[in-house]
């Protein structure tokens, strides 16, 4: 269960797209939310003047800050710090399980993958509890928002990316979609026709597969609304889809070692490159 929320906030639209969404979760939950300002001290080095004015200015707008949240949510905020250091460090110190870390992430336009290399999917990747990487989108979009999507895939990370999904869905009262997307080998081949009889065969199984996992959070969740979603396409653009007007997007993080650590999942890495929604990471320490 999640015992701390925490939204890294610096002014920007994505930082206002991060505790917008933080403080609605948070009014659902009826917990509060941290609000960490980081200054990064790299853009600094060398003059410590001018990283001490910049220190001011960044403490006197947290606090106009804070002041109008206090107004417009009264209660919702539990704490607040300004931090000087790398953002990225900084907000890993606080990742942990029990611990959400907000963070938010501009539209982009060009090649996805400059996406990979944004403050939350760089977060993600390391981090030792979830994070949830928010878009920038029209507030009228974002409210209209609702569901908990997951997809499963039979691995580790996507069981704790399931009971996490079911977890979050009973304490925001709101419904969950489980999501299941198979292709057959060779899938990508277009010169080579599956068998009918075969494919049918591999829906069947892929159908019982789905079943269990349904039946399992049913069991433990009884409250929770489960609609499970069997999807012949590759997950990536299958959750996508299924994702495009929810709440929150679960993924699972293979927590790869070495330098692969800078990548995600495949399916997560896809999914984080190009935000359909709302996405919160969960690696085997999230609770």
């Amino acid at each position: 269960m999640l015992e701390r929320t925490v939204v890294c906030w610096n002014g920007t639209a994505a930082s206002e797209a991060a505790l917008d969404w933080a403080l609605r979760r948070s009014a659902a939950t009826g917990g509060g939310v941290e609000v960490l300002d980081v200054v990064d001290g790299a853009l600094f080095a060398g003059d410590e003047k001018a990283l001490e004015r910049a220190s001011v200015q960044e403490e006197q707008r947290l606090a106009s800050r804070l002041k109008e949240l206090a107004a417009t949510h009264p209660g919702a905020v539990s704490g607040s710090a300004l931090l000087v250091g790398d953002p990225l460090d900084v907000l890993s110190e606080q990742t942990r399980r029990g611990t959400l870390v907000v963070v938010g992430t501009s539209h982009r336009v060009g090649p996805r993958v400059r996406y990979g290399w944004s403050l939350g999917a760089r977060l993600a990747t390391s981090a030792a509890g979830p994070v949830a990487i928010v878009p920038v989108e029209d507030p009228a979009v974002a409210h209209r928002r609702s569901g908990v999507v997951v997809g499963v895939d039979g691995s580790d990370a996507g069981q704790v990316a399931l009971e996490y999904a079911a977890a979050e869905a009973a304490v925001l009262r709101q419904p969950l979609t489980v999501v299941h997307c198979w292709q057959e080998p060779l899938a990508e081949e277009p010169l080579i026709a599956p068998d009918d009889e075969f494919v049918d065969s591999q829906q069947l199984a892929h159908q019982e597969f789905l079943g269990e996992h349904v039946r399992s959070i049913r069991q433990s969740r009884p409250d929770v609304e489960v609609t499970p979603v069997l999807l012949r396409q590759n997950p990536i653009s299958g959750l996508r889809a299924q994702s495009e007007d929810a709440l929150m997007l679960v993924v699972g993080n293979r927590r790869l070692t070495g330098w692969k650590r800078a990548w995600l999942g495949s399916v997560s890495h896809g999914l984080v490159l190009d935000l359909a929604a709302p996405t919160v990471v969960v690696g085997q320490e999230a609770g």
